[in-house]
Order: structure tokens, then sequence, then C-alpha cells
């Protein structure tokens, strides 16, 4: 079924919405922004609500007064083709004002009133080419790309514009090597391919695959922004004592927390890997533990830790911190908390945990990490109201 309409807004998940008069239903479009008219093309995948379903573009009679031609030669509407920058397609002013919007329409959702929270303008990225420094990749030996969303298959690509000078170079490396038979052959049959995770500082002899690395923020410039309000924050808390870190990874935030003038330091991290990076630091009044912060009754055995903890600094995975019972008996002592999340659902999720047992957002930064992507890095930091 084809019908013509025009793009209103764009989902949580950045795909634009349009919807279809004849059938009261709305679609989700992938490739479309926000003022586009076209004609689109229903597909066979009607969600379970039956309120929306998917569609494809057809042809774009109009363009959005946004619309741009991508910077990529690979950022393309076919079904084999790279979707790891969706956004690029739009100006960046356009860009920020989206992500800004997701993240407001996230709050609003689970409750929150505008007046709840300030948001000043988001930080943008100085770059938006060549500013990420690590990626991961997917090969099967003969061919190496990312994987369409379009079509969950391989996008070849011979280059990526968005990554740094390292890691470009590290890539390229990567593609020389096809074809690659000790790739090839150590697929199992149920395997599509293996990843490959390339980063700035690596060399290349120790390219390995299906190797997860330590985690670290995706862009320097911006991280390095992102240290910068975490140290303002600390400059400015009063009741600074002793500090526990959830999610500490290798000690991207814990080297700015140890740097103030707090008593002690308390970090935990699931990846033994990254405990072991930490630990090679040498962080003075840091003591950091391998615990995996997602099982049960964690907040349980994090009391006796946590329950002088004056200061909490969060920086959890896009689920966030998923478990709340027994969190605020934990930590009771908690005077303030630094909350850094990649995602604005569980964000706000959580965020409206901490309004219901009496804490306020004291002050909010949205920052860009990743320009032409839906992703948004919010820091918060909640004072016992």
């Amino acid at each position: 079924m084809k019908f013509k309409g025009t793009v209103t807004h764009l989902s949580q998940k950045g795909l634009g919405v349009v919807k279809n008069v004849e059938n009261k239903l709305s679609y989700f479009v992938y490739g479309t922004w926000p003022g586009d008219i076209g004609e689109f093309e229903a597909l066979d995948k009607i969600l379970n609500n039956k309120k929306f379903a998917y569609a494809k573009l057809v042809q774009l009679i109009q363009p959005s007064p946004h619309r741009q031609q991508p910077a990529c030669a690979y950022a393309y509407l076919t079904e084999n083709a790279c979707t790891g920058c969706p956004w690029m397609m739009a100006d960046y002013t356009s860009q920020l004002e989206q992500k800004k919007n997701r993240f407001v329409y996230a709050m609003k959702r689970v409750g929150f009133d505008e007046q709840d929270f300030n948001i000043g303008a988001m930080l943008p990225s100085e770059q938006t080419i060549g500013y990420r420094n690590r990626c991961q990749v997917k090969t099967d030996g003969t061919i190496l790309g990312f994987v369409s969303e379009n079509s969950y298959q391989i996008a070849p690509i011979q280059d990526c514009i968005v990554l740094n000078d390292g890691c470009r170079t590290v890539l390229k490396n990567a593609i020389e090597q096809l074809p690659n038979a000790s790739w090839q052959s150590t697929l199992l049959p149920e395997q599509k391919w293996h990843f490959i995770e390339l980063d700035d500082d690596m060399s290349p002899h120790e390219m390995s695959i299906n190797e997860k690395k330590p985690f670290k923020q995706g862009n320097t410039l911006q991280n390095e922004r992102m240290k910068s309000w975490l140290k303002e924050r600390f400059a400015k808390n009063v009741t600074l004592k002793k500090v526990v870190e959830l999610f500490c990874g290798s000690g991207n935030f814990t080297e700015i927390i140890a740097q103030s003038n707090c008593t002690s330091v308390i970090a935990y991290e699931s990846d033994e890997s990254a405990i072991q990076a930490l630990q090679h630091k040498q962080l003075p009044k840091v003591t950091a533990h391998t615990y995996d912060l997602f099982k049960p009754f964690a907040w349980r055995d994090l009391q006796k830790n946590g329950c002088e903890a004056d200061t909490l600094v969060l920086d959890p995975p896009r689920s966030g911190l998923k478990k709340h019972s027994g969190f605020f008996t934990a930590f009771a002592a908690l005077k303030t908390i630094n909350y850094i999340s990649c995602n604005p659902e569980t964000f706000a999720r959580d965020a409206w945990f901490f309004k219901q047992n009496g804490w306020i957002i004291n002050d909010l930064q949205l920052i860009d990490l990743f320009p032409h992507t839906p992703h948004i890095e919010i820091l918060a930091e909640f004072r016992k109201n």
C-alpha cells in the first residue's frame, strides 16, 4: 500500500513519523526528517498496539528545509547501505534541536513538567566529521563494514569520514587485509560475521576478532568537556567527603573524582580488565572493585561501603540502573548524585525514581557526542530536596 504524507516529527528512535489519513495509522520511516513530503510504502511490520507501523520512502516530493546532501558516499537509502550516521541528511543545527526534543519528550512521558528541569543550550561537537576515536566493524572475511539496519547485512565500506585520523588509519589497515582466509574459516555455521573493535591508539598487530575492549567515550574532545562539567560540579560540592562511583569503567571519571577534595573513592565495575586498567593508574584515595551491579541484591551488598557516602557518581550503560529496590537504603547518607547517561528513556525513568524519593535536578547539561545520530549524552546533578 502506497500513500502520500508529511513527516511531522521524529520517533524516540530517531525515525520520521508520517500519518496515513486513509487508515489513520502512523508510520515510522527511516531516512526522513520533519518537513519532508513524500510518497511512502507500508511495510508488513505492524506493531503490537496496531496504531503504528513501518514504511519506506518511495519518492521525496518536497524535502524538508533542513535537508542536506550527506557528506558520506555510503549514506544512502538502499537496503545494503551503511546506517551508522542516519541523521547526516539533516543540517547540524536541526540535529541538535531534535536531540533536545527527544530528551524533553522522554522526561514528560514519565511524569516530569518542564519546570522540573532547566535545559540550557546543548553542547555541540566541535567536529562533526573526523571526531570518532573508535568503532566496531563486522567482517565475514570477504567484506568489511557496518551492519545496515535496513537489511541486517554487512554494508561494505572503504572509508569512514566520521573517524578521526588514527582510527581511520586502523580501519584502512583492516580493509587491506581482505580477503582474509582465517576470518572466513573461523566463522561458525550460525554466524554471519565476526566483529573487530578498532581504536585510534591501537597498532595494526593488535587487531583481533571478537575481542571486546574496555569501554571508553567515543569522542575525545567532548569527553574532555564532560570531565570539565564533573570537575566543576565537584568544586561546588560543599558536602564532599566519601564518594562511591558506579560503572566506573577504566577510570575516565575516576581521575576527576580523585583530583577533588574528597576523602576517599570506592569504585565499582563488572569488567575485570577495566578495573585492572584503573588500578594500574594508581590514583590516590581510590579503591576499585570488580562487581556485577546488575546481579540480584546488588544494592544490599554495596551497603557496607555505600551507607557513609555523601556523593554518588554513576555512568551506567544504556539500560540505566535497572533495579531500584533498596537503592536508597544502600546509600542512606547521600546528599549529591552525579548521573551521566547515554539514554534519555532510562535516564528519565531513573530520574523519576529519584524525584519520588525527594530528589531534585540541580544542574542539567545535554552534550552531543555523536553527530549525525540520535545519540544524546546527559549530565545531571541531583540534590536532596
